[in-house]
């Protein structure tokens, strides 16, 4: 009975005590969704601009149960942000006593959501709290994370970024068609393919893959057909999913070329995007590397890359035990980064940040 309390508490100082005016609730300003889960998503309100059909939605609740699969929680609260397109920012309010029964994957999910562009808050519970962990999901760590105590404190904080009395700031989200160009070779091995995969994999979970959204397709150096511009998120994971590492491979200016044509075969009037990874054998096969046959492989890559530029194809290059290939090279044919720091720095392709001034919006550089 005690948690049962907590629980209404809760509920009457978020929806029912703060008066709804204070975030700026309505159809062309902010949107409101809830999810309440335990095991698993219990109830959820999806964002609506009606602040009384919210409260009487949320009062609908009823208690869950013990468990705190948070990862759940975030990963459905992601699901109502994203459905909606509105080029605003995306914000989630994580209400948690900060012990998540799998705090890896809880972990996981906050980093993907914020990897897409979701601002997260934490407000944590008493009596079994750990600021802790809440503070390691929140996006900027303590500042963002507050104890129940201060719901106050909270939403004087939080209110400021939905009243727009001064300049905000907005991440404005845009679809793009995007390969990746995967240049492998047997030297690679199987343990670093897998690598590859699984980062490409993750990578997939944080696009945003949708008829009217970002198309995916993929060129690998592995085979001769390639998986085209997806625009079906099952599909393109599938098809990435069971590619495999053989002997047979195409030199890197071959993949390179190949993904050119792809992300041109599309007349979408959106940015054209290729992430090239690479181990860096621009020959491969050859073992014969004399100066005259590297040089030509070589010159060939960068001539494709050159072609890209022409092209206004953003050209990302990733290296994957490379270090010289990576430093001396891609750097000069590509914006270069390592393996491990893909993800990270993925969503910058989907994402641009608006400053909204006077009603007037500028873009940042």
């Amino acid at each position: 009975m005690k948690h049962l309390a907590r629980f209404f508490c809760l509920f009457s100082a978020l929806v029912g005590q703060i008066d709804m005016a204070e975030i700026n609730i309505g159809p062309n300003k902010t949107h409101v969704g809830v999810v309440l889960y335990s095991t698993d998503v219990s109830d959820f309100v999806p964002l609506m601009s009606d602040a009384e059909v919210l409260k009487t939605r949320v009062f609908d609740f009823t208690f869950p149960g013990q468990m705190r699969a948070t990862d759940v929680g975030i990963r459905k609260a992601v699901d109502i942000l994203t459905k909606e397109k509105r080029n605003v920012s995306q914000k989630m309010i994580l209400i948690s006593s900060g012990k998540s029964d799998n705090r890896l994957k809880t972990k996981l999910e906050s980093e993907l959501a914020q990897a897409k562009g979701v601002d997260i808050w934490g407000l944590g519970i008493f009596p079994y709290l750990s600021m802790t962990e809440l503070e390691s999901l929140t996006t900027n760590g303590p500042k963002q994370a507050f104890e129940i105590e201060n719901v106050r404190e909270f939403f004087g904080a939080f209110t400021q970024l939905t009243t727009g009395e001064t300049d905000n700031v907005y991440t404005y989200r845009e679809p793009v068609d995007l390969v990746f160009a995967i240049d492998v070779s047997t030297k690679t091995g199987e343990s670093n393919f897998q690598r590859i995969m699984a980062t490409v994999l993750k990578c997939l979970q944080i696009l945003f893959i949708g008829p009217s959204d970002t198309h995916v397709g993929v060129v690998i150096s592995t085979s001769t057909s390639s998986i085209q511009l997806q625009s079906d998120y099952e599909t393109i994971y599938s098809s990435v999913s069971s590619l495999k590492l053989s002997n047979r491979v195409l030199t890197t200016d071959t993949v390179l070329g190949a993904a050119i044509d792809s992300v041109l075969a599309t007349e979408r009037q959106v940015p054209k995007i290729i992430i090239l990874i690479t181990n860096g054998d621009y020959i491969n096969t050859y073992t014969n590397e004399t100066n005259g046959l590297f040089s030509r492989y070589e010159n060939e890559t960068h001539s494709e890359a050159s072609r890209a530029r022409d092209q206004n194809i953003t050209l990302w290059g990733v290296g994957i035990g490379c270090e010289f290939l990576l430093m001396e090279d891609l750097c000069r044919i590509s914006q270069a980064l390592y393996l491990k720091d893909l993800t990270t720095n993925l969503q910058t392709l989907e994402y641009n940040r608006t400053v909204v001034t006077n009603g007037r919006r500028t873009k940042c550089e």
